[in-house]
């Protein structure tokens, strides 16, 4: 799919295909007539006439081009041009290691040897047939690290390798010369680098993912995320496989939209593209090493090379990354260390086989574990009343844990509130998540077009052992679901290596993919749990006498709740993605996908204790009355309804529903010249339902979800292509949107309300991001990636109420607020500087990014107690490096200013208080890499 193979149409056929479809004319008057159009649709105003100036500022952009702007210039294809500039570049270097090695022969004692091959008339480049010193095959060029501009990046996010500013979507990209120096290993550390990604974390099941605010899916693995996640062309299903560090990476990729058209999973709101390095002909071996304070411990290895020359290479990579915590644990024995500590261990062994010129296979094996000790979420509020002024005695967390039962000493205990380095946990157990897998892509080159084959298989699981009270008494001593979760994809691809008629790049293709999660919920209950759960007035009654308190002890201790559910999916789908070239400017890019699913699930709830039997009948309990049987009896639950049981329904049928699911795409775009192109893109996907169960185990499934996207933006060089600067306009509706809701509930007589996984009407977000990098001088370079973002429910009006409302009897309309873990602004900068330091072939390296949000609300519910304000997050290092890139060493810091952020705010409940996730604390240390 290169456009050198493009034949030039005749004249008669390009100007009837102008104008059949308004190109480039049309692309003009959008440019001229943007600013009306952006009135129209944005509804300017307020907020949103950043929105309108922008729109304004595309189309000054596209008319103030650099360079020649609009007037006639001579046809260049800007792919040739740039495959033309990287063979020079090529070439000069190869002029260099022959120099080198002339002098290196020459002082062996060789001169005829040393004498330069001849040179091909045409190219300039040396001579195939020149003789060659057999060490010479051994070298390896061994590159700088600087971070490459802009416009030297190359991507593959349309399955071939294109300059970013060539590919008319918007798309982020973080290359390996970036990871390398600045010790990204994860997702949450990915976030700092683009505008508008968003991440959320606690353990494996915990993890989500969120583009411009929205995606999050944490803990149900009966959904699919909205926003995907492939590495090395294989769709990621369970959202906690991305809760691992990925290395020896060579770039990854942001797609925003929707996808699928083009290849793999479709997912609605965008795809996080992970590439990794390949194996390589010539041994390569690298090795990072990293420590500091905290206990911090990382250490990265890989290689690379030739098994039968020509035949078989291989790559091999391992990981391990230990840090302690930073979150004291005032219940827990100095020795285990503070809490939110990192222990992951992992590797990948790779494979190429290439029997032929025409045929290649990749295998790919890997294996990850990551163990933590828990989560150590802390307490952000317990408020002692409602917003209303209600009192909430009785009916807190801390108000039961202030009961005489748990006094210390004749002293009332008191939780420890707001304070987000410091929690106090009895029960300190590490939770457990692997996983691992195996792939295999099998490319044939057939001439005109190429096949690909991508098999693959992944398992994952995940075991939680977490203190689910967060206090330092055996109430809630095991909590959590585990997951094990297997996938199994199959994917074809052919794709059109010369254009169909003369001017059609196409890609078509197929993927059949099974997933099947079992996920196992458990309760474990303590001794203490009786006191903490019964109302006050049954508490009251209980604790007045031995035997009241002998059942109110007996109601829970022991007990141990399970709930089953097993959500598997099998989905078929074809699709075909296709690039009309009219000429070397203008481009029409159309897609199309058709996606049949099988979701289905099944439920089984029961439980287990050693105190079955709360009656008089039970010589135990001689001398208690009926009041008391009635009392401990109300705090367990009969197993029908009520209490901490609610209704045992034991096994359901499986049950589900077929769908059959369309992603579209019109991508128009048109070089104007090489500093400018411009583009527009309007696509729509549909997320599939889910089979769901209901607290009493009916079935209560979730809708489709819905998208229409819209994207228009410009990717521009500017100072003699030192300064790039894109900018893109985007407006997306999502219809139907799977979240959590408020419904009327039927099982009670007093006109409450119960939560349950339903869809929301339509959400809508609008803004603009910017991304920029300067060449500003020989050796510093400057960054900025900013977002604008106005994400709000347009139609919400049964959302579930903040707790703190205390309004069980009505929903609450959330129409015109902003949706939850949605920033204003978002921004990242920043700045790396190199310089020669004139000895030993060494550069001294220095470089400062700077992570910017805005005000959010992280509470799913748009809790008060959810707000987190405006934060930086600063990270930077320093430290000398030979000018090859061979050997580095520097001192780098993570949150340099030590900055306290949430990630994730947690709902009151009449047993719970306010919860949030921590952010990631300061720690520095030194590294050290090398290539060798």
């Amino acid at each position: 799919m290169k456009n050198e193979h493009i034949r030039r149409l005749p004249k008669q056929y390009v100007e009837s295909l102008l104008t059949a479809t308004g190109m480039p004319s049309a692309l003009n008057a959008v440019a001229q007539n943007l600013p009306g159009i952006a009135a129209k649709r944005v509804r300017l105003g307020g907020k949103n006439a950043l929105l309108g100036g922008v729109a304004v500022l595309i189309a000054g952009v596209s008319l103030l081009a650099p360079d020649n702007g609009y007037a006639e210039e001579k046809s260049v294809n800007y792919e040739l041009e740039y495959e033309n500039s990287r063979l020079k570049e090529e070439l000069l270097k190869a002029k260099a290691e022959s120099e080198r090695l002339k002098k290196a022969l020459a002082d062996s004692g060789n001169p005829a040897a040393a004498q330069p091959p001849a040179a091909d008339a045409a190219t300039g480049a040396a001579a195939v047939s020149t003789p060659v010193p057999a060490v010479a095959a051994k070298e390896k060029a061994v590159v700088s690290e600087t971070p490459k501009a802009l416009g030297e990046v190359v991507v593959q996010s349309r399955r071939r390798e294109e300059k970013l500013q060539d590919v008319p979507l918007p798309i982020s990209v973080v290359g390996s010369e970036t990871t390398k120096r600045d010790n990204i290993v994860t997702v949450q550390e990915i976030t700092q680098k683009v505008p508008n990604l968003l991440f959320t974390a606690s353990n494996a099941r915990q993890t989500s993912i969120a583009i411009r605010g929205l995606g999050k899916n944490a803990s149900d693995e009966a959904r699919d995320p909205s926003v995907g996640v492939q590495v090395d062309n294989v769709p990621i299903i369970w959202p906690g496989s991305a809760f691992t560090n990925f290395v020896d990476l060579d770039h990854i990729e942001l797609l925003r939209g929707p996808q699928g058209t083009l290849q793999g999973k479709n997912a609605n709101l965008g795809l996080l593209n992970i590439v990794t390095k390949l194996p390589t002909w010539t041994p390569q071996y690298y090795v990072e090493g990293f420590a500091g304070d905290r206990d911090s411990l990382q250490g990265k290895v890989s290689a690379s090379g030739p098994v039968i020359d020509g035949l078989l290479a291989y790559r091999g990579s391992f990981y391990i990354d230990r840090r302690d915590g930073f979150v004291d644990n005032l219940d827990g024995p100095v020795t285990v260390g503070k809490l939110k500590e990192t222990d992951r261990l992992g590797g990948r062994l790779q494979f190429l086989f290439t029997p032929t010129d025409k045929v290649s296979a990749r295998i790919i094996l890997d294996r990850a574990t990551a163990t933590n000790s828990q989560i150590a979420d802390y307490v952000v509020a317990d408020p002692d009343t409602f917003i209303n002024g209600d009192s909430r005695a009785g009916k807190s967390y801390s108000s039961r844990l202030a009961r005489d039962y748990f006094n210390v000493n004749g002293k009332t205990f008191k939780p420890i509130v707001g304070d987000p380095r410091k929690v106090q946990f009895d029960d300190i157990r590490a939770s457990r998540g692997d996983q691992e897998g195996v792939s295999g892509q099998i490319d044939v080159d057939l001439g005109r077009h190429k096949l690909s084959s991508i098999s693959a298989y992944r398992w994952g699981l995940f075991e939680p052992h977490n203190d689910g009270d967060r206090s330092p008494y055996a109430i809630s001593e095991i909590a959590g679901g585990t997951v094990e979760a297997r996938q199994w994809s199959q994917e074809l691809r052919l794709t059109s290596q010369e254009p169909g008629f003369g001017f059609i790049d196409y890609q078509v293709g197929g993927l059949a993919l099974r997933t099947d999660n079992e996920v196992t919920s458990q309760t474990a209950y303590g001794a203490d749990a009786g006191a903490f759960y019964a109302g006050q007035k049954v508490y009251d009654r209980l604790n007045a006498s031995a035997i009241g308190r002998e059942l109110m002890k007996d109601s829970m201790n022991g007990l141990l709740t399970t709930t089953k559910l097993n959500p598997t999916v099998t989905s078929l789908s074809a699709f075909a993605q296709a690039d009309l070239h009219f000429t070397d400017k203008a481009t029409l890019t159309l897609g199309v996908r058709d996606t049949y699913e099988d979701r289905s699930n099944s439920s089984n709830k029961y439980y287990s204790t050693p105190n079955q039997n709360l009656s008089l009948s039970n010589a135990k309990y001689a001398g208690a009355t009926a009041q008391n049987i009635a009392d401990a009896i109300s705090i367990r639950g009969d197993g029908v309804s009520g209490g901490q049981l609610g209704n045992v329904y034991g096994e359901v049928a499986r049950q589900g529903i077929e769908e059959n699911s369309q992603n579209w795409l019109v991508n128009p775009n048109y070089k104007f010249n090489r500093n400018l192109m411009a583009y527009f893109s309007v696509s729509g996907g549909e997320k599939a339902g889910a089979a769901l169960f209901d607290a009493n185990g009916l079935a209560e499934n979730a809708a489709p979800e819905k998208v229409l996207d819209y994207e228009l933006g410009v990717k521009t060089s500017w100072l003699n292509r030192k300064l790039f600067v894109n900018i893109n306009l985007y407006d997306t509706i999502v219809n139907d949107y799977q979240a959590r809701m408020s419904v009327l509930d039927t099982t009670k007589n007093d006109g409450s309300f119960r939560t349950k996984t339903g869809n929301v009407g339509e959400i809508e977000m609008r803004g603009v991001e910017i991304e920029t990098s300067w060449n500003a001088y020989q050796g510093l370079n400057l960054f900025f990636n900013g977002a604008y973002n106005n994400a709000v429910y347009n139609d919400f009006a049964n959302a579930p109420c903040p707790f703190e409302y205390n309004t069980p009897t009505v929903a609450c309309d959330f129409t015109g607020k902003t949706i939850p873990n949605a920033p204003e602004f978002t921004a990242n900068f920043g700045a790396d500087y190199r310089r020669p330091l004139g000895f030993y072939g060494l550069d001294g390296v220095i470089f400062l990014n700077n992570s910017y949000r805005s005000r959010a609300n992280m509470n799913a519910d748009l809790s008060i107690y959810g707000i987190q304000d405006a934060y930086h997050l600063t990270d930077g290092g320093l430290g000398v490096a030979t000018h090859n890139g061979k050997y580095n060493l520097s001192l780098i810091a993570r949150n340099i200013f030590d900055t306290n952020y949430l990630t994730n705010v947690g709902s009151l409940s009449s047993t719970g208080t306010v919860s949030g996730v921590q952010g990631e604390a300061r720690y520095f240390g030194v590294s050290f890499r090398s290539n060798f």
